[in-house]
């Protein structure tokens, strides 16, 4: 199952606005973890591969991506 465009470009919005208020944060090893999970996932949607899981290949979910637009796994493989 792929994502539209609008599902994407929802993501990439969310995922840029959190960065960019991350950055405004003091650095510390909990905010540059997620500024690197949000690269990640911007490579991902550059890739094509943003929405897949990173273990099995499978649809991450709409709900889960709209939730958690970093998200790396389902939620089978993210237990």
């Amino acid at each position: 199952m792929g994502y539209g465009g609008g599902m994407t470009g929802e993501a990439r919005r969310a995922l840029v606005a959190r960065r960019e208020a991350l950055r405004a944060q003091p650095p510390s090893e909990a905010v540059q973890v997620e500024l690197r999970d949000i690269e990640e996932a911007l490579l991902r949607i550059d890739g094509g591969t943003w929405g897949r899981c990173l273990q099995c290949g499978g649809a991450i979910g709409r709900d889960r991506l709209r939730a958690v637009p970093d998200a790396r796994f389902c939620v089978a493989c993210g237990r």
